[in-house]
């Protein structure tokens, strides 16, 4: 049984221009690790879309960006 090969991504903060270094198996994978210590997701509760809606904040759609592998 073989390992699944992973890589050292860069992980760039665009808004402070920190880097963090993740290995892994995929660029999804180590975003998805970075965004985690960062974020906290749940799903929307009627206040908080009225509330949100109320103040100007749009509801955005999620898609899916081809990327490159280096």
């Amino acid at each position: 049984m073989s390992k699944t090969p992973t890589r050292i991504y860069a992980v760039k903060r665009q808004s402070s221009g920190t880097t963090r270094l993740v290995r892994a198996t995929s660029q999804a994978q180590a975003l998805r690790h970075v965004a985690l210590d960062e974020y906290d997701v749940d799903v929307a509760s009627q206040d908080q879309l009225v509330n949100a809606l109320g103040v100007g904040i749009a509801v955005e759609t999620a898609t899916t960006v081809e990327a490159a592998s280096p």
